[in-house]
């Protein structure tokens, strides 16, 4: 579950013995806090692989790639998951600087050390507890808790690097290599023959190791990577549908109009006046 219709902020906790992770990968418009507290899980986020063990954080950016999936050897996990809008934390006033806030999800994963797992849980539970009241005191109480829990989370996270997944395998490195490629060159004519030929296998091969590392099918990350890129345009930018579209790398204006309702809902037309910023 994500962000609940018509909710700015939302925290869960679940427990799954038999969860298999996402259907397929996917991308939206607001922030996700994965905190992993038992199990172990698998992340694809854009184009690199990440195991998450206990304690460890994924920090999703909006427009990010991403799925979960399940460990090999361990199916069960707990975790909580806090996702919220950009909205949630506007009005917050100059003594908050939002940009610092969310300077956190530059990164992608950071490990909570057990001298700050007290605090840490308490912060979790205290959020859980006052977002299912109703009443402005809880609610008040809520985000400002949130707010601490980011400032903790940018105590925790290394500028530096986020830990790739140490152990991958032959083809899993080189799917990472292929999806690294894609996010670099998206702009560029990409075939399932070019990425199979400079992953070393044979397209069919490579199509099935693809989507089984990635959660979803070469064409359709293709699509996302694209469609993520031409959404930002749209929202940044004053070039026409077209040339977002060209420059995306659709040759057809109205396939990549196709394309585009059906990943992000609603046309490109629309989704320009539904955000527009310049």
């Amino acid at each position: 579950m994500g962000l609940p219709d018509g909710k700015k902020f939302w925290i869960e906790n679940v427990s799954e013995v038999e969860s298999q992770g996402m259907p397929h990968s996917h991308f939206h418009n607001y922030y996700e806090i994965y905190y992993l507290v038992d199990g172990k899980r698998r992340f694809f986020v854009n184009h690199s692989l990440y195991d998450v063990l206990p304690n460890d954080i994924m920090l999703i950016n909006k427009g990010d790639i991403h799925q979960t999936m399940t460990a090999k050897d361990d199916k069960r996990h707990v975790r909580y998951l806090i996702t919220f809008s950009d909205q949630f934390l506007d009005g917050l006033g100059e003594e908050f600087d939002k940009g610092f806030l969310l300077s956190i999800f530059n990164n992608k994963k950071a490990h909570l050390h057990e001298s700050a797992q007290h605090s840490f849980h308490t912060l979790l539970h205290k959020i859980e507890s006052k977002i299912h009241q109703e009443d402005i005191h809880s609610q008040y109480i809520a985000k400002l808790c949130v707010i601490e829990l980011l400032v903790h989370i940018n105590k925790l996270v290394d500028k530096n690097a986020s830990p790739l997944l140490d152990n991958l395998t032959a083809y899993e490195d080189r799917i990472q290599n292929a999806c690294r490629y894609i996010c670099n060159y998206y702009n560029q004519p990409i075939s399932l023959n070019q990425m199979a030929k400079i992953a070393y296998m044979s397209p069919t091969y490579f199509s099935k190791k693809f989507k089984r590392v990635t959660g979803i099918g070469f064409n359709e990350y293709l699509n996302n990577v694209r469609v993520k890129m031409a959404a930002n345009m749209l929202v940044e930018t004053k070039d026409s549908i077209t040339e977002i579209a060209t420059y995306c790398g659709y040759q057809d204006s109205n396939y990549f109009g196709d394309v585009f309702k059906k990943i992000i809902g609603v046309s490109p037309n629309k989704y320009r006046k539904e955000h527009f910023l310049v």
